[in-house]
């Protein structure tokens, strides 16, 4: 019988004494969402907005 555990967010078979990083990997990818949100997002009139790519080049 195998010994293992299932993290309780992701669902993912863990050995013994192994950490999950489901959490930390989903921080990471909100905090590059919201990175780009603020640097490429520009709103415009209506409430819509449009992505800035000029503004993204100059970043990145």
């Amino acid at each position: 019988m195998a010994y293992y555990r299932i993290c309780p967010n992701c669902g993912c078979s863990l050995d013994p004494g192994e950490r999950c990083d489901c959490m930390e990997e989903k921080a990471k990818e909100k905090k590059q969402r919201n990175q780009f949100n603020e640097l490429a997002l520009v709103p415009e009139k209506g409430g819509q907005f449009r992505i800035d790519f000029e503004r993204l080049r100059t970043v990145g």
